[in-house]
């Protein structure tokens, strides 16, 4: 049964230590298998840096960007750790767990958590869980499921997408309509992985959260190389703009750097909050099952 409840209490959700966690808690991005081996693509296997492009950014929707190849699939595990500052604050995991049907739709099946560690929880504790399923043919949501654990905060959203109705349906009865290809908090992180991402242009794609639709932009802005306990990776440097909970929270800035190879490997997020800054890295990738083991 579809499930949406909230509690309120303790430091609160605007705190920088829940949104490192709960943007650790988000880290990843779209549909079936990842090719190549474990570990990523090292800077120097990849071609040199692009030049950023002066001429003014031209916007795209997705729809006309999306790569006919899938860039990961079953299997794939991403591990990052999270920084608050110099402090280690915890671990947070993406992992494509497998497929299921879902509505009449094959998806895959995402789920992404963030835990403090030991350290952390004795301030604030966090547990927090999010499940996307992701339609395999077009790489829309299809269901979505967030269970934030926060302190004394607690708050739990199923919704599930009716794509033949055109609406989404929330645990609590609640039903809106919904554009379509729509992509939620989780599932718009994959989606872009997918993209022919390109420095200069900008690309724009329908999600929704909170009860809203909204358009999400992404903001290709240059390449950069940068170290993390994974290795050395050549990214693209992408800033997704939107406003809603969890990853996309207006509480600040947040930069993705993501592996300008064929995985398309989120590596780093970064974001700046008023009260510090927010380091969420890379350190443990496996692929996911290549086409032929599918």
């Amino acid at each position: 049964m579809l499930r949406s409840h909230e509690s309120t209490g303790g430091p609160g959700r605007g705190s920088a230590v829940t949104a490192a966690l709960v943007v650790a808690g988000w880290i990843a991005l779209v549909a079936p298998v990842c090719t190549g081996s474990a570990g990523g693509a090292r800077a120097d296997t990849l071609p040199a840096a692009a030049p950023v492009d002066a001429a003014p950014p031209t916007v795209e929707t997705a729809e006309r960007t999306v790569a006919a190849r899938c860039v990961y699939g079953p299997g794939e595990r991403l591990v990052f750790e999270i920084s608050y500052g110099p402090v280690n604050a915890g671990e947070g995991t993406l992992e494509v767990v497998g497929t299921v049907e879902h509505g009449g739709r094959t998806c895959y099946h995402v789920e992404s958590t963030a835990n403090s560690n030991r350290f952390f929880s004795s301030i604030y504790k966090v547990r927090d869980k999010i499940v996307t399923y992701i339609d395999s043919t077009d790489f829309s949501s299809a269901y979505f499921y967030k269970r934030l654990r926060e302190g004394d905060y607690k708050k739990t959203v199923e919704i599930s997408f009716d794509r033949e109705l055109g609406v989404a349906k929330y645990g609590d009865g609640h039903v809106m309509p919904v554009p379509v290809g729509v992509q939620d908090e989780l599932s718009a992180f994959y989606f872009v992985r997918n993209l022919d991402l390109e420095v200069g242009r900008d690309l724009v794609l329908p999600a929704h959260t909170s009860r809203r639709n909204y358009e999400m932009k992404v903001v290709v802005h240059r390449r950069e190389t940068v170290s993390v306990p994974a290795g050395r990776f050549d990214c693209f440097v992408v800033e997704p703009v939107l406003e809603g909970e969890g990853l996309f929270k207006h509480e600040g800035r947040i930069t993705l750097y993501i592996s300008a190879d064929d995985r398309r490997v989120p590596v780093l997020m970064k974001t700046k909050v008023p009260v510090g800054t927010i380091d969420v890295a890379l350190k443990e990738y496996r692929a996911g099952l290549p086409p032929a083991e599918r």
